[in-house]
């Protein structure tokens, strides 16, 4: 029987790949619940309004929609670490490389 080999990557990969599906189940299921609960209501009230409470509606549907985009957003911004790519981390100073005299160090 062989040993398994512990490998962080492979970890890393692992848990990139569970917090991707967890987030897709998520979102999958918010738009689910603003679609079921809010959209659908909407669509069939749509049919009996006015021309003013149509306006309305779809003013309401769209800023349902930015705040679902928002949250989703904000979400994958937190959860996929894309901050590191805008703002990295601040690097060490770099220090000075200590030059020898090989002349002297011949001499000695």
């Amino acid at each position: 029987m062989g040993h398994r080999v512990y490998s962080p990557t492979l970890s890393r990969f692992t848990r990139s790949i569970l917090a991707m599906i967890a987030y897709l189940i998520g979102a999958a299921i918010l738009i689910g619940i603003v679609t079921h609960y809010f959209l659908l209501p909407a669509m069939k009230a749509a049919h009996g309004a006015t021309a003013p409470q149509k306006r309305q509606l779809m003013a309401t549907s769209r800023l349902m929609l930015m705040v679902v985009l928002f949250v989703l957003g904000v979400v994958t911004f937190m959860l996929f670490r894309v901050r590191r790519f805008f703002f990295p981390r601040p690097s060490e100073k770099p220090q000075r490389t200590q030059y020898v005299d090989a002349w002297a160090e011949a001499g000695r």
